[in-house]
């Protein structure tokens, strides 16, 4: 019996790299070619655009609701939930089914052919891809299938806890690394058109440093993450998909389709964020990236709203959408998958637990700059200076700066940084403090590098907490009879324990 895959523009991918097409266009189509006349050059392309639509649109929007980079623009709905830290069975399951089956699911048919066929190059290529997925998954949900979720004899996979699969995950990578040798040919792709294996070999060394640095806080990994720095061949430039997006619907960067586009949403929904606002605009310093990432309001000032409310009932001079900073996103933005600032960050923090303070203070300042380059805007040794390194409280320091910086990048990414180093940490104000729910709102008590509770907020979360995990996805729940029971809003994921 012939198998067959769901898959992008396959025409399209086969002509070489014009653009991005149609990336979400994928549907189990009875119609399209069977597994054995599928090429790696076909299929992971496909996976890269999946990956992308997940991250930098549905993740993304779910983990900067969370982390306080987003509001509720006035008077509209759709994400109020998310900004109130309430995030439902339901809600998780689009991330959940287009990981596991448009990309997890498709990537098993290249390791399979790569394999077979002892192409080393596109097993790495899919095994960075795996795992960088997989990531996503439990860093979202904490616990998901994994050693047995591609077993088709399996109706009902086990849940595999995080940490072990993390660690499967860095046995997958290292294994794959072990085969590679100079030569080796990789398969057509969107992160890396030049198709250079080294630039794979990279990704993979940074994914395995992500996988390492989430795990330093309750495992002691000091001698792998030394073991990645000594290899020397982490990456020196945003790992990222960009140059192939197009000004038309199925063609561009995700979030903007979704959200500013003509062809998105007639209203828009988002915001920035009074946390992220008041800690880059304070009384002598005014952060340069702000004006890279938010349009300023109707009355050229930056202003951000607060969570947990669309705001229906404020007084008069906040009843516009003009009040507030909308996102700055166009149609080519690139989408950054692991953020030079990131590895940065990481290698800060590696030498920040050693106690090397001087190691710390080089890789947290080269983290900065290169936030400042991403962003594309100059200032990056005033901000150094206006937010220094301090060894006695590394972890706050690179906390806030980690958060601004990937607010940047990608609100996912940030919304698991604080999760894991707890900082930002909540203040003592309150969204209710600042907004009684009708009338005036004093935006002037909240305290700069702090998060506060939503003015209204959901009540299995409480005050002065993130909400920890998304509760397993539905789409998954109802057809596993292994599914474990949720074991609440504010059980940690493995890492932040």
């Amino acid at each position: 019996m012939k198998k067959y895959i769901s898959i992008v523009s396959i025409f399209a991918l086969t002509l070489g790299l014009f653009g991005c097409k149609d990336y979400m266009d994928i549907n189990y189509d009875p119609n399209s070619p069977a597994e054995e006349n599928l090429t790696s050059d076909m299929i992971l392309p496909a996976v890269e655009m999946n990956i992308a639509a997940t991250y930098s649109y549905t993740l993304h929007v779910l983990g900067a609701y969370n982390a306080q980079y987003y509001a509720q623009q006035f008077g509209t709905p759709n994400y109020v939930a998310y900004s109130q830290f309430n995030v439902s069975a339901t809600n998780g399951s689009g991330t959940y089914t287009q990981l596991f089956q448009r990309a997890l699911g498709n990537l098993e048919i290249v390791k399979k052919k790569a394999t077979e066929s002892g192409q080393n190059g596109v097993l790495l290529q899919a095994t960075v891809l795996r795992a960088y997925a997989f990531q996503l998954l439990v860093d979202a949900f904490g616990e998901v299938p994994y050693a047995e979720a591609f077993d088709v004899t399996n109706l009902a996979p086990k849940y595999d806890k995080g940490e072990d699969i993390y660690n499967g995950l860095l046995k997958e990578l290292d294994d794959a690394l072990a085969q590679v040798k100079a030569g080796d040919q990789v398969a057509t792709s969107y992160i890396f058109p030049s198709k250079s294996l080294n630039d794979w070999i990279g990704f993979a060394n940074a994914q395995k440093l992500k996988l390492l640095s989430r795990m330093s806080g309750v495992k002691d990994v000091s001698a792998d993450i030394q073991a990645v720095i000594d290899g020397g061949n982490l990456p020196t430039a945003d790992i990222q998909i960009a140059g192939c997006w197009a000004n038309a619907s199925g063609q561009a960067n995700p979030f903007f389709s979704e959200e500013k586009a003509t062809w998105g949403r007639a209203t828009h929904n988002i915001i920035a964020n009074l946390a992220l606002v008041g800690t880059m605009k304070q009384d002598t310093y005014t952060d340069p990236r702000l004006a890279a990432w938010f349009e300023p309001n109707g009355s050229n000032e930056f202003q951000g709203s607060i969570s947990g409310t669309n705001l229906s009932t404020v007084e008069d001079k906040y009843k516009t959408t003009a009040a507030w900073c909308e996102t700055k996103f166009a149609y080519n933005t690139p989408v950054i998958l692991i953020a030079q600032t990131e590895v940065e960050f990481f290698l800060a923090e590696f030498y920040a637990r050693k106690g090397d303070a001087g190691n710390a203070a080089t890789h947290y300042a080269a983290a900065i700059d290169a936030s400042f380059e991403t962003a594309g805007v100059a200032g990056s040794a005033a901000c150094i200076a206006q937010f220094p390194y301090d060894q006695s409280k590394w972890k706050e320091v690179i906390g806030i700066s980690k958060w601004v910086a990937l607010a940047g990048i990608n609100g996912f990414e940030g919304y698991t940084e604080a999760r894991r180093l707890d900082y930002p940490a909540f203040g003592a104000v309150k969204g209710s403090d600042m907004y009684a729910g009708t009338g005036a709102l004093d935006l002037t008590l909240y305290v700069p590098g702090t998060l506060y509770t939503p003015f209204q907020r959901f009540d299995q979360v409480g005050d002065n907490h993130l909400l920890e995990r998304f509760p397993y996805p539905e789409s998954s729940t109802a057809r596993n009879s292994n599914s474990p029971e949720f074991p609440g809003y504010l059980e940690p994921i493995f890492w932040g324990k």
